[in-house]
């Protein structure tokens, strides 16, 4: 089916990469991946700088899924091999043309569902978090025609949404779907732990038969989590900063062991140790009285002013994954049979990393005290991106994780979210 129709946040043309400029960089700590098509102009490439070193430092990559991921760069300690002063070398020797379909594209995502394209922005580049998370305006959506432009779009992820039960056109109750999630999570009546909370229940009656391809009984079912008539207020459990702590540091633990981990992101997670002043020598009782000490004298203050920052994170998130729907890929890596259904691995995946997220903020906020602000967290949702959402094991293994705790629900979650 041809694309007719391009939906995307409002700030999604915005954006610009900012180069040599940028504090970061995109060419350390993933493989980069290189399409059939570019790695076949790479084998004829006569440019006297870059042509042997294409064919050398570039190989086909064994487990190739697709043409999409037919070869990689060899990834040396400090990065990328073309990186040069902050910038591409093929891009400057060769042009945009030159460069593989995944560094030509990010951080813009692109998602196909029917004849829709999806685009938004990846947060783990700063400049696209930057653009995303600063406007205190509620995030807001457009769509128009599709029309070819310069940005290269390969072979879209694609969801088939005919397979969607009970809807006489399931492409528009997805968007209905989607559209009632982000209202909850854009409900500024409410903190956003709250909202994300009401998300799941939203979620979990989602997966209840009588709501399936009905938009009459969703909205009914949104109505009733804001009023509180199905429990989603009573259900939610009191605050316990030990008990948050413990599980999110088991979470943050488990990735850092096993993979590389950006600068960035160790800077933000020493910090947060240090914020609570976590020693060998301190209990779990002490570290949960100091972490909620800098939540109530540093952390609360700034985040009246900048909660649409989280809030933003939440909605990008949910319009980047399609959730909760997801993409088949994604749902494959999250498959577990102890999980109630895809919906709630959805959701335990995007509780997960806002509770991550969340909790080292706090920690960061007891470590910079009154100079907390905007900037460090930026940094924070910039760094947690690329540390926990580009790898490819670890959101499966955080669904393991959480089942083993039996946190499957709205409601077990709580712990984790709650303020």
């Amino acid at each position: 089916m041809k694309l007719a129709k391009v939906f995307q946040p409002r700030h999604f043309d915005a954006f610009r990469c900012i180069g040599a400029d940028c504090e970061d960089t995109c060419c350390v700590g993933w493989i980069v991946h290189v399409d059939k098509s570019t790695y076949e102009k790479y084998q004829t490439c006569s440019d006297p700088v870059c042509g042997s070193s294409l064919r050398t430092l570039i190989t086909i990559n064994e487990k190739s899924a697709n043409d999409e991921d037919y070869a990689k760069i060899a990834i040396n300690k400090s990065g990328c091999p073309f990186l040069s002063e902050g910038l591409c070398s093929i891009q400057l020797r060769l042009g945009e043309a030159y460069l593989p379909q995944m560094c030509a594209t990010y951080p813009r995502v692109m998602n196909k569902v029917g004849d829709v394209l999806q685009r938004s922005l990846d947060l783990s580049c700063p400049e696209a978090a930057r653009v995303a998370l600063l406007d205190p305006r509620p995030m807001e959506f457009v769509e128009g025609d599709y029309q070819d432009g310069p940005i290269r779009l390969g072979n879209l992820s694609a969801l088939d949404t005919s397979s969607l039960d009970g809807s006489p056109e399931p492409f528009l109750f997805f968007r209905e779907v989607r559209r009632l999630a982000i209202s909850l999570l854009q409900d500024r009546s409410q903190p956003v732990w709250r909202r994300l909370f009401m998300l799941g229940r939203f979620c979990e009656k989602l997966d209840e038969p009588r709501t399936q391809g009905d938009r009459n009984a969703l909205r009914s079912v949104l109505s009733s989590i804001g009023n509180g008539s199905i429990g989603g207020r009573s259900a939610c459990c009191p605050p316990h900063s030990t008990l948050q702590l413990e599980v999110v540091l088991e979470l943050v633990l488990a990735r850092i062991r096993s993979d590389f981990n950006p600068r960035s992101f160790l800077d933000c997670y020493r910090q947060f140790m240090d914020g609570i002043q976590w020693t060998m020598e301190s209990t779990m009782d002490e570290i949960g009285a100091r972490y909620a000490e800098a939540y109530a004298r540093h952390y609360v203050s700034v985040m009246s002013q900048h909660e649409h920052m989280l809030e933003h994170y939440l909605v990008n998130y949910a319009h980047r994954t399609l959730f909760p729907i997801g993409m088949p890929e994604s749902n494959r890596r999250l498959s577990n049979d102890r999980v109630p259904s895809i919906m709630a691995a959805q959701y335990m995946l995007m509780a997960a990393y806002f509770a991550i997220t969340q909790t080292l903020l706090i920690g960061m906020a007891g470590f910079y005290k009154e100079a907390f602000g905007a900037s460090h967290i930026i940094k924070l949702v910039q760094s947690c991106t690329k540390t926990f959402e580009h790898s490819m094991t670890y959101p499966g293994q955080v669904i393991q994780m959480l089942a083993d705790k039996n946190m499957t629900t709205s409601a077990s979650l709580c712990v984790l979210i709650r303020q």
